[in-house]
């Protein structure tokens, strides 16, 4: 009985060493996350520099425009054709200019079911 205590006080106490190494040293063995972010916020400036590093920001997760497409929409189509159209290309739209007023318009498949047209204002 005394051996098997024995066992589970040193385990207690690899335990608890364990849990005091990580308190000290953070979890990952590097500094805590309290005190990195403390660094962070003692870092930043709060002055009028500020203003101009921010201007000159670029966000590292901005998306990037990977491929440009140019299509003439000098020829006029009706809406029945261009729904038509929109059934034999890879997009969820089709743009084209509409012969009934020569503005430029998109015909889209709703998630819903069904086309959607959306056409500018008069």
């Amino acid at each position: 009985m005394y051996k098997s205590i024995d066992e589970v006080c040193d385990r207690l106490n690899r335990k608890l060493v364990k849990y005091k190494e990580r308190r000290l040293e953070g979890f990952h063995g590097g500094k805590s996350m309290s005190e990195d972010l403390a660094d962070a916020l003692n870092a930043v400036e709060v002055n009028g520099e500020d203003a101009a590093a921010e201007e000159d920001f670029v966000d590292p997760d901005a998306p990037t425009v990977t491929k440009v497409k140019s299509y003439d929409l000098s020829k006029k189509i009706s809406v029945q054709e261009a729904v038509f159209a929109l059934d034999y290309v890879d997009h969820d739209f089709y743009v084209f200019r509409n012969d009934e007023d020569g503005e430029i318009n998109v015909v889209y498949k709703r998630n819903a079911g069904g086309v959607g047209l959306i056409q500018p204002s008069q």
